[in-house]
């Protein structure tokens, strides 16, 4: 195993979340390194070549070259930037051209610059204070919500987190495809700008 994932390991054992790694695939890391121009030993080029995927919390997704499947979670962006994780609500975590890690934050559907870089984006997933970030987003019972959510679907809530509602309390919440909530956000922002032109 290469030395640098193996300290990339040690820093997720020694995290105090609830850490879920999962397997590679083949055919999946075949077709990034065909598509995609990241360099190998890049932080994220170690992910990518060794995990199928991150899960934290069961919340927040590091994309992967398995059943997070970078590649086709990459195919929903309408955008040039990449997508490198996602979180249960469809919001998604993108490298911005500048080399920060941008948030397309579910509640308003616009890209924000986190202002920091992807190794410090992975230690705040791993051991920072993402509860926090997340503590508009959060209900009652959230962690016995989520905990047999598979890792394609995520939680919609009605009305969307882009539209008024009293509280978060006072939307309707289901499973479903994170597949068709991230697709959801981009047709609604695409009508969005359609209507303004």
């Amino acid at each position: 195993m290469n030395e640098n994932f193996q300290k990339i390991l040690d820093d997720i054992k020694s995290s105090t979340k609830r850490i879920k790694i999962l397997p590679s695939i083949n055919s999946v890391k075949k077709t990034i390194r065909e598509e995609y121009k990241i360099n190998p030993e890049s932080l994220l080029g170690m992910l990518l070549e060794n995990t199928g995927g991150i899960i934290i919390d069961n919340w927040i997704r590091l994309y992967g070259s398995g059943e997070i499947n970078f590649v086709s979670r990459n195919a929903l962006f309408p955008f040039d930037e990449l997508v490198i994780a996602e979180d249960i609500l469809g919001g998604l975590f993108v490298y911005l051209e500048n080399g920060n890690i941008g948030y397309f934050a579910p509640d308003c559907l616009e890209l924000e610059d986190m202002e920091i870089h992807f190794n410090q984006f992975l230690y705040w997933s791993l051991h920072g204070d993402t509860d926090t970030f997340y503590m508009d987003y959060r209900w009652k019972n959230w962690q016995e919500d989520i905990v047999n959510l598979s890792c394609n679907e995520g939680v919609a809530f009605y009305p969307f987190l882009w539209a008024k509602a009293e509280n978060l309390e006072s939307r309707s919440r289901k499973i479903t495809s994170i597949n068709e909530i991230i697709s959801l956000e981009f047709d609604f922002l695409k009508q969005m700008y359609e209507s303004k032109e």
